[in-house]
């Protein structure tokens, strides 16, 4: 089995895919548009982004509000632009506070990356932004954009200016918020825990972009915490080369950018990425190895099932022989006891209908004598009722004429008095 061109062929490909994968795989977040893991190992600097405002780091999450303090902004911005045409954004966050709200968070896609007063970012931006907060009273998501010219911070409600939105609970949930926000080509749709929250054909970003988050805390401070942010795509936009930095040949070597650095950082990254897919090859082969013994295992108990195959057709047909046997002797001697009992069973019902007929005959007898008798008492005993019903008419009769004689002599009857 280890020999065969399948399993070099499994190897081989194996082989090929821990080689190409980082180039290639187009699931893997964009290093310079994403948050790492840890997000910061000094918790005070975030690789590949800026900080603005309010903002503390620790190693698996970013406060862009810290707890309880209110008059807050903070916001994240990458260092390189977003050159992508079609892209996925993700990211995850949670938002604490009080009874009553008091804040918002934005997600941003713009040209420009500054402070301002819209959510810890700047007014008259140009680009998209994704706004969360519970203006209106309940919470939601916005979308809104801007060419630069509209200042949003003098809009009387500016909820209406929205191109699209739609309602979410947000705040105090216990756990994480997941918003994903996906672009490309006259499409733009954000999905909020999985479902989809608005979409639109007819928006087109162009690329070339900053992307950032930022949120901002009011009189009842709101917390918001950002736990990851990730960025993936294809189609790189090459007209306009912003996010690369050509040095000068007339350049110092000392005032040309620092892009050792970041090449020895892409390079280890790229380093540490191959060694996991070597483990995971080797881990692969190792498995393969164990199927492939598990295989010539079963193929060495083939001769023994077959074996055990033959013997159980041998039992099967001396079971058949044994049965058809059985069959043949219990026929002929049952033959004789049924004839018996069928003959017994003839005496029985012979028995039976001989009591049925003496049962009818003696009812018949029994019901017809029944009236005759009845008639004769009464004819029999007619005399002697008459008598005794005179009787009683006679009696009733005198004590009638007894009681109005005495109700005659009491009303003629006068008493004297002395």
């Amino acid at each position: 089995m280890r020999g065969s061109p399948l399993y070099h062929g499994v190897l081989g490909a194996i082989a090929l895919l821990g080689n190409c994968v980082a180039v290639v795989a187009t699931d893997q977040p964009s290093p310079s548009l994403s948050l790492g893991t840890p997000i910061s190992r000094d918790k005070h600097t975030i690789p590949e982004w800026d900080k603005l405002g309010a903002v503390t780091v620790e190693a698996d999450r970013v406060f862009l509000t810290a707890p309880g303090e209110k008059g807050q902004s903070g916001a994240i911005w990458t260092q390189n632009i977003n050159s992508y045409e079609t892209w996925v954004t993700e990211l995850t966050f949670r938002a604490s506070g009080g009874e009553r709200p008091g804040g918002g968070l934005a997600i941003w896609y713009t040209a420009q990356k500054e402070q301002g007063p819209i959510y810890g970012s700047r007014d008259f931006w140009d680009g998209l932004g994704i706004f969360i907060d519970s203006m209106g009273g309940q919470g939601n998501v916005r979308g809104h954009l801007n060419d630069g010219t509209i200042s949003y911070a003098t809009l009387p409600e500016p909820q209406t200016q929205a191109f699209a939105q739609c309602l979410l609970r947000y705040r105090n949930t216990g756990s994480m918020v997941s918003l994903r926000l996906t672009v490309g080509p006259r499409r733009l749709e954000v999905e909020v825990d999985g479902r989809v929250c608005f979409e639109t054909n007819k928006i087109a970003l162009p690329p070339n972009y900053y992307l950032g988050v930022s949120a901002a805390s009011y009189d009842n401070p709101d917390s918001f915490e950002l736990f990851s942010f990730k960025t993936t795509g294809s189609g790189v936009d090459q007209s306009n080369p912003r996010h690369k930095q050509i040095p000068r040949p007339d350049q110092p070597r000392e005032q040309r950018p620092d892009h050792d650095e970041k090449s020895a950082e892409t390079i280890k990254e790229l380093s540490d990425r191959l060694v996991a897919l070597q483990r995971t090859a080797e881990s692969n082969v190792e498995k393969i190895n164990s199927l492939s013994d598990e295989v010539e295992s079963l193929h060495s108990l083939k001769p023994l099932l077959e074996r055990l195959d033959q013997r159980l057709g041998r039992i099967e047909s001396v079971v058949s022989r044994t049965e058809a046997q059985f069959h043949g002797a219990t026929a002929n001697m049952h033959e004789s006891t049924k004839q018996n009992i069928a003959a017994e069973i003839t005496r029985l019902t012979e028995k039976l209908d001989a009591v049925d007929h003496v049962i009818r005959e003696h009812t018949s007898s029994l019901i017809g004598t029944i009236p005759d008798t009845i008639h004769e008492v009464v004819t029999k005993s007619g005399p002697s009722v008459w008598a005794a019903a005179f009787v009683f008419i006679a009696i009733q009769g005198g004590l009638a004429i007894g009681y109005l004689i005495y109700k005659k002599r009491r009303a003629d009857y006068h008493p004297k008095y002395l």
